[in-house]
This record gives structure tokens, C-alpha cells and sequence, in this order.
């Protein structure tokens, strides 16, 4: 069987989706042949079997035109491919779905997210099936839905080999993933004051970027907010790191804090739980899985702030990486969806 994938971007150096890439190559080694329609392309390399034709979003191609070439090149490509994967983008559903059923394709969609809208529930009606990551991440009552976890590379995402609970004198706090307002980062910047003001000695690093305009003034709000407090000394922003050099953050840091609220199962969560960090999440999906000395309330600093001097104090749990080899694993996850996919 051959496969048709849509995406946003294929590039290893995207950090919020170099990860696919991985997922392509996989994907690969269980079809014919795979046609991967895409906004934009960067560097990557994938097998002689998987071809990548890119809409060129980002060459001043609209949004209509690309709904456009996206019909124009499903029918042109309507002999490279048996079965549509479209990820997450609802839109890409909406838009090639009645083509692609007109062409007798069936039609699949990964979706992880709390959000409902009109575009999700049109695609809902045109996918045969769709996977998600957790009960959590599609919202939507149907039939049609397929719990599968989420696919973490845990050959990229594992422990040191001998890694021992931090001796330095200072908590190192690590959260990564895009500076939005859905990412609840005053939460970690009021506890990091608590912190502060009783002498516990800790840094923060945040690990992401800001993709779209009106996230930038979220950004600057919340770095506002680091100086009026005077906390400058203790937070630092990296930016941008791209998917294949996370492994390294995460392995230098002691506690990873999850304060996202998108009431999704989130990729980042479980990156630093196959690592072996100690993780704390207020994620509606993660409480589901976390023993509660490692949950706490959304909007509760002070919580926060004791947790975070708690789980400074206690070792490495191994169960936490078990979970995420055990339900997230990335070969499962592509294993599972070909299967159903080449049924």
C-alpha cells in the first residue's frame, strides 16, 4: 500500500515538529511508497521510497492557494497513494477530504488537543479513523476515535547510563515548549519568587520559541514580570533548539515542570519522563498517569513552590521512563497506526 502524509514542515531542525521526520522514516519501512505534502521543507533524510513536495508557504503562497494546490495535487498524485495520513491539521481534512473521497482514499487523522472547533468536527466526519494520544486529546464523542499514546523516541529520549541524583548545590528547573499564553509560565515565575524570598538556591531555563507575533508580547509580558520581581539571575531563555539536541537539556537538568494548559497528553511531558527527570504537571491528561506527589493545581504557586523543593529531595523514579517505553513508545505507536491503516 501507498501512503499520502500531510504536515506543516519537514525539517530536522524544527523544534516543535522535527520529531515527524522520524515518524516519515518510520512510516516507511511499512508502506510502498510515501508522498508527503507539506507547507514548508528543510533539511532532512529520509528513504529513497518517501518523497516530499512542499506547498512553499513561506515563498508568499496564501492560504487559499494552498487549499488550492492541496485539491490540484491530491488528483495529480491520485496513482502515488491508497491512503491519506493527515497530522493534526484539522484543515488539511476539510479541505482534501471530499476529494480524497471521491478518489476512493481512505482517510486518517492524529489529532491531540482539547480544542473543539467547527474545522475538527467537519474533519471528524469526513476521516475513517482518527488517533489520538490520550482520552484527553480529542473531544469529540465518536465512534471513530482510536486511543493510541504518544510515540517518543526512546532511543533519543533515555537516562544517562549511570545517572545519579544531582550533588550541586542549586535545584536545576527545566520547561520546554513554545512561550504562549497556553504554556502558564507566570505559574513557574510566582513560585520561582516564593523560591526566592525563603533562599532556596535554583535556576530556570526555558527551552522554546515564539512562532507567531501575537505570542511575542505574551513573551515580553512574562520577562517583565522576571525583572519587577528580580528573579533575572535565576531564569534563562534559550530559544530555538532543534528536536535532535533536546536530549541534552534534559539530562542536564533535575526537576522538568509541566504547566501547560492545553488539556493534552504533551509530547514535552513525556520527553523528560523517558529521560529519567523528575517531572511535576498540572496537565489535565497527566494527572490520569502521575502519582499525586508529582501533580498540582493549575494556577497554585505555592504548591508549586513545595513541590518543587520536594522532588529536589527525592530520587529518580524508573517507573516514570517504564510508562513512557510502555505506552508512548514510537515503533508501537507507527506499528499500530500502519496496521490499521494497511487493514
Amino acid at each position: 500500500m501507498k501512503l499520502l502524509i500531510t504536515t506543516q514542515t519537514v525539517s530536522e531542525n524544527d523544534q516543535l515538529l522535527g520529531f515527524f521526520v522520524e515518524w516519515i522514516r518510520k512510516f516507511s519501512n511499512n508502506f510502498e511508497k510515501v508522498t508527503v505534502f507539506c507547507l514548508e521543507k528543510g533539511e532532512f533524510d529520509l528513504p529513497g521510497n518517501v518523497e516530499v513536495v512542499s506547498f512553499g508557504r513561506y515563498r508568499g503562497v496564501n492560504k487559499f492557494k494552498i487549499l488550492f494546490l492541496l485539491c490540484v495535487r491530491s488528483f495529480n498524485f491520485r496513482n502515488d497513494y491508497d491512503a491519506v495520513f493527515v497530522h493534526m491539521n484539522p484543515i488539511w481534512m476539510v479541505s482534501g477530504g471530499v476529494i480524497w473521497k471521491i478518489l476512493r482514499k481512505k482517510c486518517f487523522l492524529w489529532y491531540t488537543s482539547k480544542g473543539v472547533t467547527l474545522k475538527l468536527k467537519v474533519a471528524e466526519k469526513l476521516a475513517d479513523k482518527i488517533f489520538t494520544a490520550s482520552p484527553e486529546s480529542f473531544r469529540i464523542k465518536s465512534k471513530k476515535v482510536i486511543v493510541t499514546g504518544h510515540g517518543i523516541d526512546t532511543e533519543l529520549f533515555k537516562p544517562l547510563e549511570h545517572q545519579q541524583l544531582t550533588t550541586h548545590n542549586e535545584i536545576r528547573i527545566l520547561s520546554v515548549g513554545r512561550i504562549a499564553p497556553v504554556k502558564n509560565y507566570e505559574v513557574l515565575i510566582e513560585a520561582a519568587k516564593i523560591l526566592k524570598d525563603e533562599g532556596v538556591k535554583f535556576v530556570a531555563m526555558i527551552v522554546g520559541e515564539t512562532p507567531l507575533d501575537k505570542d511575542k508580547e505574551y513573551a515580553k509580558k512574562i520577562k517583565l514580570e522576571i525583572t519587577d520581581y528580580q528573579l533575572q539571575n535565576h531564569f534563562n531563555f534559550v530559544g530555538k533548539v532543534e528536536h535532535k539536541n533536546l536530549p541534552s537539556h534534559y539530562l542536564s537538568h533535575d526537576i522538568f515542570v509541566h504547566l501547560s494548559k492545553t488539556g493534552s497528553l504533551d509530547k514535552t511531558l513525556l520527553e523528560a519522563m523517558a529521560c529519567g527527570m523528575n517531572v511535576l504537571s498540572s496537565n489535565d491528561a497527566a494527572k490520569a498517569f502521575l502519582p499525586p506527589g508529582l501533580v498540582f493545581n493549575e494556577n497554585n504557586a505555592g504548591e508549586l513552590a513545595d513541590k518543587i523543593k520536594g522532588a529536589s529531595q527525592h530520587k529518580i523514579d524508573g517507573k516514570l521512563r517504564e510508562f513512557v517505553v510502555e505506552n508512548h513508545n514510537l515503533d508501537n505507536l507507527i506499528d499500530k497506526i500502519s496496521g490499521l491503516i494497511n487493514k
